[in-house]
């Protein structure tokens, strides 16, 4: 990585929570800039007196971020204040809660939390307002990008989603592993049956004619998965906290990685085979999101039926030396192409094009 490539402005970035994609968005990037000398700090939107930094940073970040309806003049004042300060702001995403897509699956799924369809959309509009104020936004995908440019005219610039290899290796080498047996594994948040449908009905067949494997779950517990193995050879792992929830990988032979075909998933990225295969695990994944990083075969497989996922985890399951040969490639592959090491430049890069074009908006804007 070349010193002059990390050159940019300086960086707050104001996150809401402590989730996922404030690890990956957040986290991990701001972390390794700031080890680099990199000025990219980060502290929690709502913590005590953050109103008065604006002066000390060149530009801020807002990940996912919106204002309850109804704040909108508390959105709108802090948004001034950014502008008469003479910095900018940078709104970033990596996953596509723009469209409706999100809410009818939270109708659909009943993960509302209560909330109808019309106080989901009200919050919707308000993310897209945010947006709106921002003097632009660094997407995860082109997917996304494309997505995003249909709600502003500002920059929209992908930096992808890369892992830190290093912190993720340390957390393995920390963590002890409970199953002797050969595993299988799936990890993720809630999502709709159809995501796991085939994958799971595999899991099924495979526990049938292999009775030595045991499989493992990790953070939501999916009936549709729970259902298609004995109850006697299913490990079923808790959400952990972002600095351990990489430990639970060392229980997992071969990962998988499922997402069906729908706009919502397609705006995703492939981070499951990027922290399978820095774990060491062989992967078995859907063409959609994660055809773009495995190569079938090769760096691992993709299946779509059950069939496929059937006969992709029995190849992995009968042949350890293979399976160790397909992780490594794929291992290799990650750290060459989707590492935070090799993807770090991208960020202050994105952040330079969004403040040059600010400067020059209102420049011009000065200049009327």
């Amino acid at each position: 990585m070349k010193a002059e490539r990390l050159s940019g402005p300086s960086m707050l970035a104001l996150a809401g929570d402590m989730s996922g994609p404030t690890l990956w968005r957040v986290l991990f990037p701001f972390t390794a800039l700031h080890k680099l000398g990199y000025r990219a700090d980060w502290a929690l939107k709502d913590a005590p007196g953050i109103g008065s930094l604006a002066p000390l940073y060149d530009g801020f970040v807002i990940p996912r971020m919106a204002w309850k309806p109804g704040q909108r003049q508390i959105a709108e004042q802090w948004f001034s204040m950014i502008r008469r300060a003479g910095r900018f702001v940078a709104y970033d995403l990596d996953d596509d809660i723009l469209t409706a897509d999100l809410n009818y699956r939270a109708v659909e799924l009943g993960w509302a939390d209560g909330k109808t369809f019309v106080e989901l959309e009200a919050e919707r509009f308000e993310r897209i307002w945010a947006l709106q104020q921002a003097d632009g936004v660094t997407v995860s995908t082109q997917r996304l990008a494309t997505v995003v440019r249909s709600f502003t005219t500002r920059p929209v610039i992908v930096v992808p989603n890369a892992i830190d290899v290093p912190w993720f290796r340390r957390v393995l080498r920390s963590a002890e592993r409970r199953s002797a047996s050969p595993t299988i594994g799936w990890a993720g948040g809630r999502r709709p049956d159809r995501d796991l449908g085939p994958m799971a009905e595999a899991w099924s067949r495979i526990a049938r004619r292999y009775p030595a494997v045991t499989f493992v779950v990790q953070g939501h517990v999916p009936a549709v998965v729970t259902d298609a193995v004995p109850a006697d050879r299913l490990l079923v792992l808790p959400w952990m906290p972002l600095e351990r929830y990489p430990a639970g990988l060392v229980e997992v032979d071969i990962g998988c990685a499922s997402v069906s075909d729908e706009r919502f998933n397609r705006c995703k990225t492939a981070i499951k085979a990027y922290e399978a295969a820095v774990a060491g695990a062989a992967v078995v994944a859907t063409p959609t999101v994660y055809g773009q990083v495995i190569e079938h075969g090769q760096t691992g497989y993709l299946a779509e039926t059950a069939d496929e996922w059937e006969h992709a985890l029995a190849r992995l399951v009968e042949n350890e030396a293979g399976r160790k040969i397909v992780a490594r490639r794929l291992l290799r592959h990650v750290e060459r192409s989707y590492s935070l090491a090799e993807n770090l430049w991208r960020w202050p890069s994105a952040w330079s094009a969004i403040q040059e074009d600010a400067q020059a908006r209102r420049g011009r804007l000065v200049a009327v």
